[in-house]
């Protein structure tokens, strides 16, 4: 697959480094691709992320924050994701592109902000980076220094001991094989990756050393005093000014040769000393265990990044044209470098001086190419210009081909990818002023004139999609890809362009003859090599195609291929709106099935189509589907029989006898249908017909407020004709629930019944009829709510009693464990809250999900303004009222008084 791999599939990999407990394969694969489904998907990633925080021993604070970086990672990882097409390119150079333009960019600078203000690896040596391979000689070889063996010298040099006397004292103390623990340790210096079980064994939290290499301050000396002591400890380790550069972040030229000949000033002497004490501070076991850990994980990455992306190249390799993964690690540098020296230069002066001192110190040629997803000046389009950057090299790339420098790290190999990204930048601006002034020309002169002198297929690719042009004009524009289509996989692209503009243009622009030309071109795309790069977009016009034809069982088949076939490359948002088109199609004249439709939901979230700030639920998803299905998907051909929903020849004749008032036509049509009105509708909501004459007239109702305000008085006869439909309406609701009493127990897909409804609308005539004819109030809804629960809300008195009196179960739970004495603490209802309590006394005790009593649940909201200022807004999107204080507060009181202290 050449898809962009998901977050979840990232987190993964950090999991599996840091040696946390692995998952079964298909468990692992299904999180990764995000084909579990929803509630699975929330539960591993919630595991998963723990256990990553947990590896890491990190403290409250530091993963709120991980957490809040995350989201802002995925977020436009997400719309990067959704805006670039992959084409040819492999599994390989996805994620090297991926790795060198977003990830290590993102990386380094997110990395740099957290260490702003308080460095997170205090101790460590400043003038490297001890968590990455590092290039160094060693008797005259290059080769890296791993990270795990930085922080083992790191460790070693603080105890002032040697490696096999380190050995030696841990084998003891822990009981362990004294040639084990040294030959590991001697590993870890070769580039071994730590096994887990050695660090967790001789690195335990019970870990007793003396640091006799460790530099402390004594608070009673002197400042000359401590510097002295300071000057004493650099001489006893024998630090040369050089290593000292490595080692404290003083590195400007002829800084430390200052210090140490003593001719500084008083105040660079203190930070020296400052500087010293920090890096040479004996660290807690807590800290050793950590960056061990860290260093593990970093390293274990590492090598197994390196085996994917260059097979073949040792771990030790220091040559960054072999060893590509060093350009990633120089990115890294060079990016947190500048954010750190950014923010040292420019804080005293702001965000905006410090960003615009990054920007400025970027690598010019580099600026709008390999930083772009990181420049503070293109926040807002950043993602999106590097999705049209990735999409035109994927464009060119071929399968298998070799992954090309991101950078060099010398003048000999920079020079020649200078000059490549020079002339690409060269070639870029070129197309996009060729576009522009081929529109311009296409839109005054003609098309084909303009078009012949363009011989760049990628060129008239992009005026072909041009939003301004005119319909011929892209025609033409198509005709002439059509020529310059010299691979079959430029072939099928061309045909995609025709293929939208006759299933995806205005329904009454297509010609006579369009099925038949689709045939065709779906056959030619089929039948060419490039069909396999372009499947899922065939297979989702093929299906248009079927639906078109009215075969919506072969439509329905194919949309599903063409959702699977979306995993096999990145095809920007085209998997989403496979997605929407397969439950748009599922949903047409059928009820909601959550459980079968929730793989469509999540492939729309995912791919998105679902654009509100606020997440819609499955339930509004599948309604707005089912209308995009008969608005906008279904396009029959010309001369094909334009179906209607299922549904609609079911309800319209009741609808109109409704709508006209005619009583006895209504009852002579529910003779003739009895059969028929015990069953669902097939309807994207599953109602019954009793349920869809409800919420037919609650719709109507809702609206009736606004109308008597706007109709004006020559019309006012015509609304009392239509207040009077209304309560006709209202008496037919009754006479269906006696003709058709089955009806009353089948709900809804969000598993309302028509008692619940009835309840909530306070309607006690219903609810009474509705009772004798055998309404179930024990029926609960998707979030738990039975009857009782919608009658206690609509504060309507004689409608609690109808359900009270009936009688019904009273310790029913929603699902955050309200009983109905909670709803009625929390809705103010004084009635409901006193008969509950003469029927059900316990109830004053139980307690919700968040662990409340009904009586704390109304103190909480009480003492808590913001809490019922949220609840008042809640209701009144609703189109309800929330209760006032004083109502609140008499529920209180009463609670308080009769609520009863539970006996053991």
């Amino acid at each position: 697959m050449s898809t962009l791999p998901l977050t979840e599939a990232i987190l993964l990999e950090i999991h599996q480094s840091l040696g946390c407990p692995s998952y079964p394969t298909t468990k692992k694969n299904k999180f990764a691709t995000g084909q579990d489904s929803l509630a699975a998907h929330k539960a591993m990633g919630e595991e998963v992320l723990h256990a990553i925080f947990d590896a890491l021993d990190m403290d409250p604070r530091a993963r709120v924050d991980a957490i809040d970086n995350l989201t802002e990672f995925g977020n436009a990882y997400k719309y990067l994701e959704l805006n670039t097409w992959t084409f040819a390119a492999d599994e390989r150079q996805v994620l090297w592109m991926l790795l060198g333009y977003f990830y290590m960019p993102g990386l380094a600078r997110r990395a740099a902000f957290w260490s702003l203000e308080e460095t997170l690896d205090m101790g460590m040596p400043g003038g490297r980076f001890w968590y990455l391979p590092e290039p160094r000689e060693v008797d005259g070889q290059s080769s890296l220094y791993p990270p795990a063996a930085q922080v083992l010298d790191w460790l070693l040099d603080l105890l002032g001991m040697t490696l096999e006397e380190f050995a030696d004292q841990r084998s003891e103390s822990t009981d362990g094989g004294h040639d084990g623990l040294r030959r590991s340790l001697y590993n870890w210096r070769m580039g071994t990756t730590p096994d887990l079980s050695t660090i967790k064994k001789y690195f335990s939290k019970d870990l007793q050393v003396e640091f006799k290499g460790a530099f402390a301050l004594d608070d009673s000396r002197s400042p000359a005093e401590q510097f002295a002591d300071a000057l004493a400890f650099v001489a006893r380790k024998q630090l040369s000014t050089d290593q000292l550069r490595l080692e404290i972040p003083m590195t400007q030229p002829h800084r430390l040769e200052a210090i140490l000949g003593s001719s500084a000033d008083d105040e660079e002497k203190a930070a020296f000393v400052g500087y010293l004490a920090r890096r040479y501070a004996a660290p807690s076991t807590h800290t050793i265990r950590q960056r061990l850990l860290f260093a593990r994980m970093v390293q274990d990455g590492y090598t197994r990044l390196l085996k994917f992306l260059c097979p073949g190249v040792d771990r030790q390799c220091a040559d960054a044209r072999q060893n590509k993964l060093l350009q990633l690690f120089a990115i890294y540098k060079l990016v947190y470098n500048l954010t750190i020296d950014a923010w040292r230069n420019c804080r005293d002066q702001g965000e905006a001086a410090e960003n615009a001192w990054f920007e400025e110190h970027l690598p010019p040629l580099e600026r709008h190419g390999l930083f772009l997803s990181i420049l503070p000046s293109r926040r807002e389009t950043a993602t999106l210009e590097l999705a049209h950057q990735l999409t035109r090299h994927f464009s060119e790339v071929q399968s298998g081909a070799e992954l090309e420098d991101h950078l060099g790290l010398d003048a000999e190999s920079a020079l020649p990818i200078i000059q490549r990204n020079a002339e690409h930048a060269a070639a870029i601006a070129d197309e996009l002023s060729t576009e522009l002034h081929l529109v311009a020309r296409m839109k005054n002169s003609s098309s084909w004139r303009a078009l012949q002198s363009e011989h760049r297929y990628w060129v008239v690719s992009q005026v072909a999609n041009h939003p301004d042009l005119s319909l011929r004009a892209k025609e033409a524009a198509i005709q002439r890809l059509r020529e310059l289509a010299i691979t079959p996989a430029r072939t099928v692209q061309t045909i995609l362009l025709e293929l939208n503009a006759y299933l995806n243009g205005e329904h009454k622009q297509r010609p006579k003859d369009s099925r038949k030309r689709v045939q065709a071109l779906l056959d030619e795309a089929e039948a060419s090599e490039g069909f396999a790069l372009w499947r899922a977009a065939i297979l989702q016009y093929r299906a248009k195609h079927l639906l078109a034809c009215n075969d919506f069982e072969g439509a329905g088949k194919l949309f599903r291929a063409a959702l699977d076939a979306g995993l096999e490359r990145n095809y920007g948002p085209l998997r989403g709106e496979i997605a929407r088109d397969c439950l748009a199609l599922v949903v047409a004249n059928q009820k909601l099935i959550p459980e079968s439709h929730e793989k469509y939901y999540r492939e729309m979230l995912a791919g998105g189509m679902v654009e509100d700030s606020e997440i819609p639920s499955i339930e509004d998803t599948a309604r707005w589907a089912g209308d995009y299905f008969w608005s906008t998907l279904y396009k029959p051909y010309p001369g094909i029989e334009r179906l209607q929903p299922l549904a609609r020849e079911k309800v319209e004749e009741s609808i109109r006898l409704l709508m006209a008032g005619d009583q006895q036509g209504l009852l002579a049509w529910m003779e003739r249908n009895r059969g028929k009105l015990n069953s669902p509708l097939p309807l994207v909501t599953g109602d019954s017909l009793l349920m869809h004459w409800i919420k037919g007239r609650s719709h109507f109702l809702q609206g009736l407020p606004q109308l008597r305000q706007m109709t004006p008085g020559e019309l006012h006869g015509e609304l009392q004709r239509f207040e009077i439909m209304l309560e006709h309406w209202h008496q037919a609701i009754g006479l269906l629930v006696q003709k058709a009493p089955k009806q009353l127990n089948i709900a809804d897909y969000k598993k309302q019944t028509p008692l619940m409804l009835m309840a909530e609308a306070g309607d006690t005539e219903l609810v009474r009829i509705m009772l004798q004819a055998g309404a179930d109030p024990e029926m609960q809804d998707q979030q738990g709510m039975t009857a009782l629960h919608s009658a206690i809300k609509s504060r309507v008195v004689r409608c609690v009693d109808a359900l009270l009196d009936h009688p019904c179960r009273l310790d029913k739970l929603t699902c955050d464990g309200q009983s109905p004495l909670h709803t009625a603490a929390w809705t103010g209802n004084l009635h409901a809250t006193r008969r509950l309590l003469q029927l059900a006394p316990k109830l004053a005790w139980q307690r919700n999900s968040q662990g409340m009593t009904p009586l704390e649940r109304i103190e909480y909201l009480i003492d808590n303004p913001q809490a019922l200022i949220h609840l008042v807004e809640e209701l009144e999107r609703q189109g309800r009222h929330c209760a006032t204080k004083v109502e609140l507060l008499d529920v209180a009181d009463m609670l308080a008084k009769a609520e009863p202290t539970p006996t053991g």
